[in-house]
C-alpha cells in the first residue's frame, strides 16, 4: 500500500511537510487555508492515504491529528475532508491496535469526547488478542520480522488505569454511566483473561489513590473481586508496595479496608507477611483483632521461619567503607578499587530486547500532550 511513497525526510517546502506542521499543532486555520490550495489538491488526492510520517511510521492525517491530541483538526480532516474512520481503524488494525486504544493510551480526552459516539455505533463486544509483527511500518516494503506475543492483555480502559490516565477513565465513566451497554474495551469492571484484574485491581497494583476513590466513589466499580491468583484487592496492593514501596500506601490500604470494606480476613496472614511498616503492620493488627484474630507479625515470621538474616558483606563494599566522609576523593576511589573492574560489565541491556506492544518506540518520543 505505501510502495510509492519515498523514504526520504519530509522537504520542509513541501506541502506535506506544512500540512503534517499544522496538524501537529492543531493550527486549523492554517490547514483550512492550506486544503484549499491547488498544490493540495493535486499532492493530496486521497485524505486517507498515509502521507505523513511520525519517525518512521507512516500514517494517515486522521491518525496524526490523533496521535498529537489535535481535536480542531481531528474534526476539520473527519468531517470536512470527509476522511474515513474505517480507513484509519484499517492502519491500525495492520498494527494491532486500535484507535481508541491510542486514545486511551496517549491520554487524549477531548478526541475520545468526540470520537465515543463513532465507536459506539462500530464496537464489537470483543477483546482480541494477537501476535504482532515487531515492524512499525504500514507498508510491505520493509523487511519483515519475526512475531511475538503481546505481553500486556489489558483493554483500552486497563491500560489507560494503569497509565493514571484520570481524565479517560472520567470521560468514559459520563458517557456511559446513562447507557444499558458498555463494550468490553472500555468497561472498568471486566477481569483480564490472563492477570484476572479489572481497572479497580490494577488501581491498586500501582498504588494509585485518586484512581482508587475515584472508581469506588463516583464509578462504584467493583473491588470484591480475586485475581487468577486468588488475591483480593487488599493482597493485590500489599504485593506491590512490597517491590515498589509507594509512598501513598498506608492511605490506599486504610481506604480500601475502612471505606471500600474488602475483605481484608482474606489470606490474611499473606498479607500481614508482606507488610513492612510499623504503622501499616499496627493498623492491620488492631483491624484482625476486632475480627476476633489475635496475631502478631514477628510471631507470624517465626512460625514461617522468615526471620530476616544479616548476610555477609562483598568483600569490595567493605573496601569502599574507608573512602566514606568529607575527604572523599573520587580520583583515588577509582585507582584503588574500580580500576580492575571488567568494563563488559558496564552494559548488561540485551542488544535486541525490545518493548512488543504496537507503537510504542514512537510514543515514548512523542511530546506530552
Amino acid at each position: 500500500m505505501g510502495a510509492c511513497y519515498s523514504k526520504k525526510p519530509l522537504d520542509q517546502e513541501s506541502i506535506f511537510f506544512k500540512v503534517q506542521k499544522c496538524i501537529e499543532k492543531n493550527i486549523i486555520m492554517s490547514l483550512t487555508s492550506l486544503t484549499k490550495t491547488e498544490e493540495f489538491t493535486k499532492n493530496i488526492t486521497n485524505i486517507d492515504n498515509p502521507y505523513f510520517k511520525i519517525k518512521e511510521l507512516r500514517v494517515n492525517a486522521l491518525i496524526l491529528a490523533l496521535f498529537f491530541n489535535s481535536i480542531d483538526c481531528f474534526k476539520y480532516i473527519h468531517e470536512t475532508l470527509n476522511a474515513s474512520i474505517d480507513s484509519m481503524e484499517t492502519l491500525f488494525n495492520e498494527q494491532k491496535t486500535s484507535a481508541i486504544e491510542i486514545i486511551c493510551t496517549r491520554n487524549c480526552p477531548d478526541i475520545l469526547d468526540y470520537y465515543l459516539p463513532l465507536y459506539e455505533n462500530n464496537s464489537g463486544d470483543e477483546v482480541v488478542i494477537e501476535e504482532v509483527v515487531e515492524s512499525l511500518n504500514f507498508t510491505n516494503t520493509t523487511e519483515e520480522r519475526k512475531s511475538r506475543r503481546i505481553v500486556s492483555t489489558y483493554t483500552p480502559v486497563q491500560k489507560a488505569c494503569e497509565l493514571g490516565n484520570l481524565n479517560i477513565i472520567s470521560r468514559i465513566y459520563k458517557y456511559y454511566k446513562e447507557k444499558p451497554f458498555i463494550p468490553i474495551a472500555l468497561d472498568f469492571d471486566y477481569q483480564d483473561e490472563t492477570t484476572g484484574e479489572n481497572c479497580p485491581l490494577i488501581s491498586c497494583r500501582i498504588c494509585n489513590y485518586t484512581m482508587i476513590r475515584f472508581l469506588h466513589t463516583t464509578c462504584q466499580a467493583n473491588f470484591r473481586l480475586l485475581n487468577k491468583l486468588g488475591e483480593n484487592a487488599v493482597q493485590i496492593l500489599a504485593a506491590a508496595n512490597k517491590k515498589k514501596n509507594f509512598k501513598d500506601f498506608y492511605e490506599c490500604f486504610v481506604y480500601l479496608v475502612l471505606n471500600v470494606g474488602v475483605d481484608f480476613t482474606h489470606n490474611y496472614e499473606e498479607t500481614l507477611l508482606l507488610l513492612e511498616t510499623e504503622k501499616s503492620i499496627n493498623f492491620f493488627e488492631k483491624k484482625l483483632k476486632e475480627k476476633g484474630i489475635e496475631i502478631d507479625k514477628y510471631d507470624l515470621e517465626e512460625k514461617y521461619q522468615l526471620i530476616r538474616i544479616n548476610q555477609p558483606r562483598p568483600l569490595k563494599e567493605e573496601l569502599l567503607d574507608v573512602y566514606q566522609g568529607r575527604d572523599f576523593n573520587f580520583v583515588k576511589l577509582y585507582d584503588d578499587v574500580m580500576s580492575d573492574t571488567d568494563r563488559e560489565e558496564i552494559s548488561g541491556i540485551f542488544m535486541d530486547s525490545r518493548n512488543t506492544t504496537p507503537f510504542v518506540s514512537i510514543l515514548k518520543d512523542l511530546p506530552p500532550n
